[in-house]
């Protein structure tokens, strides 16, 4: 039976050296600590931090303690604190980390790297008044470190800051400003900048950026600045969502602008700058969907009317949107053939928005039915621009096209246009064509200038050939297609011509044309009034006609 108990005894001994563990004291808990926090390893160490902190607050409770270790712990556990504070700073727990300065600084008021700690922590989240005070604190403790001084002197320099920025997006604001919104914008980002260089977590210096860069025109920007802080827990934030709102708007996103705007009434329907551009951005809405149903029945002078109204709603600031508006009211004068106009709103559109493939390719098909030297090169710089942007290589390949016909028409535009001679522009109707030539035929008939001097019949007889042959080409289906694709205009009648001047055999039009200038007008008399009338060119003029 000993022998049994001793067994017993021995085995039960062998389970209590298994179970042994190795305490750590407070110290080698702080040492291992700072080796993982060498290590980067932060949350390691702040789990060791906190056992060293347990171990000398114990050791403080043990009441046999004297008052030299106790006061020897008491200064260790205030540095354990600040230590913890550290790791904590560099997980970005920053309200965690100011709690353990003032830990540290309820358990030694005299540990000025509390101090320092927690206000450059309360910088950091933006709190100044707070930091300031640390740092007073602080020197009270020691009047004589200067690098405390002049850190609470940055402290002052940083609030003088984000007081000019906040004052001059005010002046914006209220419109007492209206003709510097730029450069008090441009004023109060660099102020915001250099706040937020040294308060990164300061959310209210984050929504003077936003503003400051919506002001700007730089939404995309002022949209993503946004995003980081509804992330960062402002998602509530009705400053916030407002200015979210007109970052979308801006940035041509009208639908989603107006949610932003609801869901701000809905927790605060007194909010007056919402509900003032909820019913701005309703109006223009309105506006534009008329616009855009009037250009799709075929309406176009009443879509340039309503897209006039709509671009004088649009707030000045709302530039992608301001663009598409410009755009469309371009588009509106393209179908109704007022292409100096379609050039402006195109400009404007392009002022706003100098990536906007489609406003290049208006202006420079506008520009090229206009037909001038200038124009053809107006139009092949914007076909070129546009292919620089094109984001498809079949797009690319399509522009590359239009430059070539570009390029064709300016060598053509050197020379003798019979667009120009006739007074039409390229998309002239074959009605419009024809009262051109009888207009010109008639004025610059010789029959009409018998009793002019020398040089003015010669000029006359002249341009009555220029505007012959002009008709003759654009009267003819054919001869036009082939004298728009850039065929020369001796080339006209041989089908073997390319654009440019290259041919291999056949004859032309001899450079004066085919048809006799006095027979071609007889003709073209004949089908305008019926009859066959007689006349030479000197002897009066077909059908009956006389010029008064």
């Amino acid at each position: 039976t000993m022998n049994g108990e001793f067994g017993r005894d021995e085995n039960h001994c062998d389970d209590m050296e298994e179970e042994e563990e190795v305490i750590l004291t407070h110290a080698e808990h702080k040492a291992q600590g700072n080796e993982l926090y060498k290590s980067k390893d932060y949350r390691g160490a702040i789990a060791h931090y906190t056992l060293a902190i347990e171990a000398a607050k114990s050791e403080l409770e043990d009441a046999d303690a004297d008052e030299f270790v106790a006061t020897e712990t008491t200064s260790l556990l205030a540095s354990y604190y600040g230590n913890r504070a550290a790791a904590l700073t560099m997980i970005l727990k920053y309200r965690d980390a100011i709690e353990d300065c003032d830990a540290a600084l309820a358990v030694d008021p005299s540990f000025t790297k509390a101090y320092v700690r927690k206000a450059k922590l309360q910088m950091t989240l933006g709190d100044l008044d707070g930091a300031k005070k640390s740092f007073s604190l602080g020197m009270v403790r020691d009047p004589n470190d200067s690098a405390m001084l002049k850190q609470k002197e940055e402290v002052d320099t940083i609030k003088k800051r984000f007081g000019i920025a906040s004052d001059m997006l005010e002046k914006v604001r209220s419109g007492k400003s209206s003709s510097f919104v730029r450069r008090d914008s441009t004023q109060a980002l660099r102020q915001i900048e250099i706040v937020i260089a040294a308060c990164p977590e300061m959310n209210e210096a984050g929504l003077i950026k936003v503003e400051a860069l919506i002001n700007l025109q730089r939404s995309e920007e002022a949209y993503a600045l946004s995003t980081k802080l509804l992330r960062k827990g402002m998602s509530q934030n009705s400053t916030l969502l407002l200015l979210r709102a007109r970052c979308l708007f801006n940035m041509g996103n009208l639908d989603d602008s107006l949610k932003h705007l609801r869901q701000i009434l809905a927790g605060d329907p007194d909010n007056k700058p919402a509900f003032k551009l909820l019913k701005e951005l309703r109006s223009l809405s309105k506006k534009k969907e008329e616009a855009d149903t009037a250009y799709k029945s075929r309406n176009f002078e009443g879509a340039r009317d309503c897209y006039s109204e709509a671009l004088e709603l649009c707030p000045a600031d709302a530039t992608a949107y301001k663009a598409k508006l410009y755009f469309n009211r371009g588009s509106a004068n393209a179908a109704l053939r007022n292409h100096e106009e379609v050039v402006k709103d195109c400009s404007s559109a392009i002022e706003l928005d100098d990536e906007y493939v489609k406003a290049y390719m208006r202006r420079a098909a506008s520009y090229l039915v206009q037909g001038g030297e200038a124009e053809c090169e107006s139009a092949i710089r914007d076909y070129e621009k546009a292919s620089e942007l094109a984001k498809t290589e079949e797009q690319e390949r399509d522009i590359n096209k239009k430059i070539r016909s570009a390029q064709v028409q300016l060598k053509r535009a050197k020379r003798k246009d019979f667009y120009k001679i006739l007074g039409v522009s390229l998309d002239a109707t074959d009605a419009e064509i024809k009262k051109a030539y009888r207009k010109l035929a008639l004025k610059w008939h010789p029959d009409r200038h018998s009793n002019s001097t020398e040089e003015e019949k010669t000029k006359a007889e002249a341009t009555f050939r220029d505007v012959n042959l002009a008709y003759e080409v654009l009267s003819d289906p054919v001869k036009k297609q082939r004298y728009d694709e850039g065929v020369e205009e001796q080339d006209l009648d041989n089908p073997h011509a390319q654009p440019g001047g290259m041919h291999s055999h056949g004859g032309g039009m001899g450079g004066m044309g085919g048809i006799d200038p006095d027979l071609l007008f007889q003709m073209f008399m004949q089908q305008q009034h019926g009859g066959m009338g007689g006349g030479s060119r000197r002897g009066g003029m077909p059908g009956g006609f006389h010029f008064g």
